[in-house]
């Protein structure tokens, strides 16, 4: 019995060459001597893709902000009643600008560093972030498959395409940490990947209770934690994390994401898997039927 394929690698040998290509990427020596976090991101990001090409509504977004406004905040000012989407203004009401912020390089700072482990310091730095307001508390996905809700416009604007997003389900969390070292094999290779993930399923408690904060009607939500090309998934409710939601919306000032609550929960992350093997493929199945029993959009016939 043959395993599942990917939806965009089905009679596609080109998009299976890219993902090699992007695996190679990652692991070079040449390419990513300080085997850093962000040259895994192309071979994820192609992977998404590939999973939910055929669903439309299906999208995934990179480096995806989630936030909320803590309890005892002031209230954010409701928008004028009458204003809306549907209605243009003429000054764009496209969303602000996007900061990106690389830090000042330092003449002074030696260049020489040492493979694998060197990139430790910068393991966990995101390149990009999206300001929110003062009052929110937010974290930043490295990827999440979002599903799009919409209904046809009445007015026709190029802008939208003739449809209104009446909603965006964020259905799975991934967070991608960087590979162990290169040099490691055996027990040991698992041993330090199984601590590497575990890095992994503490961010990923916090987005999901910084989710649940957000979208209250939500109920549970499926998350990928993943070091390098091998990853380990599960479904993570509500009910698992409502401490750290507590204490992330009442602002305690002792809460600390690693320390506090997200790293004593055990939730029933399924084993380490790597991805270019057939039993990835075919539980890469399972979070695609998920995922789509969210809900589908039909293509209309005139796109």
């Amino acid at each position: 019995m043959h395993s599942w394929i990917l939806p965009g690698r089905r009679d596609a040998p080109k998009m299976r060459y890219k993902a090699i290509l992007e695996r190679s990427l990652a692991f070079s020596r040449t390419c990513n001597p300080r085997n850093l976090e962000y040259q895994w991101y192309p071979l994820w990001d192609q992977t998404l893709d590939d999973l939910v090409t055929d669903v439309s509504n299906l999208i995934v977004a990179p480096q995806y902000p989630v936030w909320f406004v803590p309890q005892d905040d002031e209230e954010v000012e409701e928008e004028e009643e009458g204003e809306g989407e549907d209605e243009d203004d003429g000054r764009g009401g496209d969303p602000e600008e996007i900061i990106t912020s690389i830090g000042e390089s330092n003449p002074e700072e030696s260049t020489a560093l040492e493979d694998d482990d060197a990139g430790e310091e910068v393991a966990d730095v995101s390149f990009a972030s999206t300001m929110q307001e003062k009052s929110t508390k937010s974290v930043l996905v490295d990827f999440v498959i979002i599903n799009v809700n919409g209904v046809p416009r009445r007015q026709k604007n190029s802008r939208y395409g003739g449809w209104r997003i009446t909603r965006a389900n964020v259905g799975l969390l991934v967070e991608v940490k960087r590979f162990v070292s290169r040099s490691l094999t055996g027990v040991e290779l698992e041993k330090a990947l199984e601590a590497r993930v575990s890095e992994a399923h503490e961010d990923l408690i916090t987005q999901a209770a910084h989710l649940f904060l957000q979208e209250e009607d939500k109920d549970s939500v499926l998350a990928i934690a993943a070091a390098g090309p091998w990853w380990c998934s599960a479904k993570i409710n509500r009910d698992d994390v409502k401490m750290v939601m507590h204490r992330l919306a009442s602002k305690d000032p002792t809460y600390q994401a690693h320390t506090s609550g997200a790293a004593a929960l055990q939730l029933n992350w399924s084993s380490l898997l790597r991805l270019d093997v057939a039993r990835s493929n075919d539980r890469s199945r399972i979070i695609y039927n998920s995922l789509k029993g969210i809900g589908v959009l039909e293509t209309p016939v005139n796109v």
